[in-house]
C-alpha cells in the first residue's frame, strides 16, 4: 500500500500531475502523452515509471502499431482524496481511498450537467463548513497547548498531553511513548477536563 508521503511526493511534480490528468481522460501510450504535453517521450517514460511504482497507474496492455513495435498502454488506478490542513496550530494530512463505481458495476441514475452542478455545490458547501471547523479546531488546540504549557511542569506529562490533544487517541499516545493505555487515560483525565 502506498503511503501519503509517497503520494504527495509523486503529485508534487507538475509534469506527473499533467500525465495523470491525461491518463484520467483516456488510457494511452507514452508517445501520445508526449505529443499532448509537448514533453520528450524519454521524460514521459521516466515520469510514468514513478507513477507506476507508486501504484497510481498500471500497464494495462499493448496496442499494435503499423509504425513500429507494440505500444505500452497505461491506465490510472488507486483513486483517492487527500485533505491537508495546515494551520498555525496543527498540520494534518488525511488520505481517503475512492471507489470507481462504474468498475464495481454500480450505475448512477442521473448523469447530467445539472447533477454535476448539484454535486459541486454540495462539495463547495461542505468545504466551507469544513474550513470553519478547521479554524475553530486551530483556536481550541492553541488554547489547550497554552494551558498545558503554562500549567504542567513535568515535561513527560506535558508531552503526553500535547500528543493526546493532537491525536485524540489514547492508543496512539500509549504506542508512541511505550506505556500502557490505562496510564495515558489517567494522565489525560487528571490534567485535561
Amino acid at each position: 500500500m502506498v503511503t501519503i508521503d509517497e503520494i504527495l511526493s509523486v503529485l508534487e511534480n507538475g509534469t506527473r500531475r499533467s500525465i495523470l490528468r491525461q491518463l484520467l481522460l483516456d488510457s494511452t501510450y507514452p508517445l501520445e502523452i508526449s505529443k499532448a504535453l509537448g514533453i520528450s517521450q524519454q521524460a514521459i517514460n521516466k515520469h510514468l515509471e514513478v507513477l507506476e511504482k507508486s501504484n497510481m497507474i498500471i500497464f494495462s496492455g499493448n496496442s499494435s502499431s503499423s509504425f513500429g513495435p507494440p505500444r505500452k498502454i497505461y491506465s490510472p488506478t488507486g483513486f483517492s482524496t487527500i485533505v491537508i490542513d495546515y494551520t498555525p496550530g496543527f498540520l494534518e494530512v488525511n488520505h481517503y481511498s475512492l471507489k470507481d463505481l462504474q468498475k464495481e458495476g454500480q450505475e448512477i441514475d442521473d448523469i447530467s450537467l445539472d447533477k454535476l452542478h448539484e454535486i459541486n455545490g454540495k462539495l463547495n458547501s461542505i468545504m466551507e463548513e469544513r474550513k470553519k471547523l478547521v479554524e475553530e479546531k486551530n483556536v481550541i488546540l492553541k488554547g489547550l497547548r497554552a494551558y498545558i504549557n503554562e500549567n504542567i511542569h513535568d515535561e513527560l506529562i506535558r508531552t503526553i498531553l500535547i500528543e493526546y490533544i493532537e491525536t485524540l487517541s489514547i492508543r496512539k499516545v500509549a504506542e508512541r511513548f511505550r506505556i500502557d493505555e490505562q496510564t495515558v487515560s489517567v494522565i489525560v483525565s487528571r490534567y485535561i477536563i
